[in-house]
């Protein structure tokens, strides 16, 4: 019952608790803001540094309510059900209905309550570190990032194309020739049309109404599982429009120097004419056959010498777009009713292709591909001359546009990289023209392309929006943009290795580019008060249950008591309690009489020999156990409960009148409290 241990061995179970308690708050902080991967094992890690933590917390205070048992015990006189209840309260929960025990041993039953409730730190400890969606920037570079640079058409020849990965390089233009060979005298490449493969991708943007993405580009550029944005530069071409007109009556302006259509003005608009939508887009427009009579491979059948302006690029066509808004979308007037002239507001605008520079914003997110134009500054025209609408040509080609000054006509035998570059940017625009060309009237008559389009709204009746003329530059943008769907355009090139085209390969270490990368990410959340609260409430309370043990220990002499079974024995062997008719040893405890029951006992100093030890009939147990033989020497080193003093005396339990219960028995106090 008696350890010879110094009390001090008390606090190591306290010591253990706080160096587990700093492990998991430890664990915790360093997970704290890191991606939750390897959950399940964080979560067993966790749990095991919390029952931990619960059986040091146990430990401890149940070693502190084993010194509080035996102080009591020796202090106060408790009846055996209480007695059966002190030390059985930790481990059968049947044990705290005692009222006794409440009332008599406060401190311990305290003790054993907090026993029961330590599960309660697993519990409210399981989620301190819990798991949220953060959102998580990257400033980084991502491999796979292109930009468009048009340079490459300019150096690009179809006779020895360029291949990438074994695949040809693509144009956005097709070519013809004067000759079959490169060989031949005054022989050159001239301009047909856009090639087959840019016409496919500018009529799925233009009928898809928005710029068609690579499949896979987000994986390939952002990494699985992340978006990202990153902003590009490049040259490209544009157009730059202006509103010439608005409103029923008003006189169209010129055009920078460029005169309107014949014809062309808001009477042919609603309300006053007939169309919602009129555009003419041809304009002194390049002719697919240069020559009325063209061999295969658009060569001329009578060899050089051949007219000067074959293949000449003489004005980029300029867009006259007019259209009719509805004041009343949801009501519209018929003509002979009143406020039919006020119901529409007739405008005209015009645009001109333009060299342009491009700042674009990629945004890459969820998997689909968002484009946002940062800035564009226009730099000059593509071909800069003035188309004369009244003069012929007459130069021997099949080509009739004039076109003013013509010195800066682009001819494909002179400098023949800016004659590829203007016909790289001539074809994009081509595109945009073949679908906004034509008319619409008020009844959905159409005799254009653009019906297909964006520009066209289906729920005011087919009339064009009414942001219309930023609608045809962002379709031209949309066209523009959709070349990088296919790397196998030269045009398409590493953003950073803007003189390299990447064809349809993946980016590596040398084409990383700067971007943003970002997504939603499972982070550990560390929720510090929670777990301090926790872990300090019980901390506390088994120091003070720790207190209460220690102040038992120093009054029993600084030695540590157990309910060890030798210890039980030791203390309750002798005549003291052979008198008492406990039963045949086989029967439960509930089984006892309830006058055994009902005896008050403590523990304390024992006399062999007392009047109360011969008082057996009175409890139903013969007097010969009174009559046990004293202790012989060897039994203090076994038992040393059984020690003897002064020839009769031993420490024991014994029924109330036949111990001396010592209140403080140590260094610190001696004295009797009871006898």
């Amino acid at each position: 019952m008696e350890k010879p241990t110094d009390a001090s061995a008390l606090f190591i179970r306290v010591t253990d608790q706080e160096a587990v308690v700093a492990l998991e708050t430890s664990l915790d902080h360093i997970l704290d803001g890191h991606i939750a991967d390897n959950q399940l094992a964080m979560l067993r890690y966790g749990t095991a540094l919390a029952f931990m933590t619960k059986a040091c917390l146990v430990s401890a205070v149940i070693v502190a309510y084993r010194q509080r048992i035996w102080m009591t015990v020796r202090t106060k006189m408790l009846s055996v059900a209480a007695l059966d209840s002190l030390f059985a309260a930790t481990e059968d929960l049947s044990a705290l209905w005692n009222l006794e025990i409440y009332k008599r041993a406060k401190v311990v039953i305290a003790l054993a309550l907090l026993v029961w409730l330590a599960p309660l730190v697993i519990i409210l400890t399981s989620n301190t570190l819990g798991v949220e969606p953060a959102f998580t920037i990257d400033n980084t570079t991502c491999p796979g990032v292109r930009s468009l640079n048009f340079a490459m058409e300019e150096l690009e020849n179809w006779r020895d194309p360029t291949r990438i990965d074994g695949l040809y390089g693509l144009s956005v233009s097709l070519w013809n020739s004067t000759t079959v060979t490169n060989t031949s005298e005054g022989w050159f490449d001239y301009y047909t049309k856009y090639s087959n493969q840019f016409e496919q991708i500018a009529r799925m943007a233009v009928y898809g109404k928005q710029v068609v993405s690579r499949t896979g580009a987000t994986t390939d550029i952002c990494g699985a599982g992340w978006n990202c944005t990153y902003v590009v530069n490049f040259t490209a071409p544009g157009y730059q429009c202006k509103e010439l007109a608005e409103g029923v009556g008003s006189e169209m302006g010129r055009f920078r120097d460029h005169d309107p259509p014949e014809g062309f003005s808001t009477e042919l608009l609603l309300p006053q004419g007939n169309y919602s939508y009129y555009a003419y887009t041809y304009g002194g427009d390049y002719a697919e056959s240069q020559m009325e009579e063209l061999n295969t491979g658009g060569m001329p059948p009578g060899g050089p010498p051949f007219p000067e302006n074959l293949g000449a690029f003489r004005t980029e066509p300029i867009l006259w777009i007019g259209y009719s808004e509805e004041v009343h979308p949801d009501r519209r007037p018929s003509r002979t009713e009143p406020g039919w002239n006020e119901a529409f507001v007739p405008r005209v605008f015009a645009c001109e292709n333009y060299e342009t520079e491009y700042t674009v914003r990629f945004n890459h997110t969820g998997g689909q591909q968002f484009i946002n134009v940062m800035s564009r500054k226009f730099l000059y025209p593509i071909i800069d001359t003035k188309w004369l609408q009244d003069e012929d040509a007459n130069d021997g080609t099949n080509d009739n546009t004039t076109a003013y000054p013509r010195s800066n006509y682009v001819y494909p035998n002179d400098d023949k990289q800016h004659y590829r570059r203007v016909a790289a940017f001539h074809s994009i625009g081509a595109m945009l023209r073949y679908f906004v060309n034509g008319t619409l009237d008020v009844n959905v008559i159409e005799a254009t392309k653009a019906i297909q389009t964006k520009l066209m709204d289906p729920r005011r009746g087919w009339f064009p929006h009414p942001d219309l003329m930023e609608r045809v530059q962002s379709l031209y943008e949309d066209i523009i943009f959709s070349i990088f769907s296919n790397p196998q355009f030269l045009s398409v090139v590493w953003a950073s290795q803007p003189d390299a085209s990447s064809g349809d390969v993946s980016g590596d270490a040398s084409t990383r580019y700067p971007c943003e990368r970002s997504r939603f990410e499972n982070h550990y959340r560390y929720y510090a008060g929670t777990l301090w609260g926790v872990y300090g409430g019980a901390m506390l309370l088994a120091a003070l249950g720790i207190a209460s043990g220690t102040r038992a220990v120093l009054e029993n002499e600084g030695r540590l008591r157990d309910t060890r079974f030798s210890s039980i024995v030791a203390a309750t062997r002798g005549p003291a309690l052979e008198k008492v008719g406990w039963g045949s040893g086989e029967d439960a405890a509930a089984e006892l009489p309830r006058d055994v029951k009902n005896l008050r006992v403590g523990y304390g100093l024992v006399h062999q020999g007392t009047a109360a030890a011969t008082n057996a009939n009175a409890l139903g147990v013969s007097t010969t156990a009174a009559n046990t033989p004293p202790p012989r020497p060897e039994d203090a080193r076994f038992f040393p409960e059984r020690v003897v003093w002064d020839g009769d005396v031993r420490y024991g339990f014994g029924l109330e009148g036949d111990v001396s219960q010592m209140r403080s028995e140590g260094s610190l106090f001696r004295g009797r409290s009871r006898a």
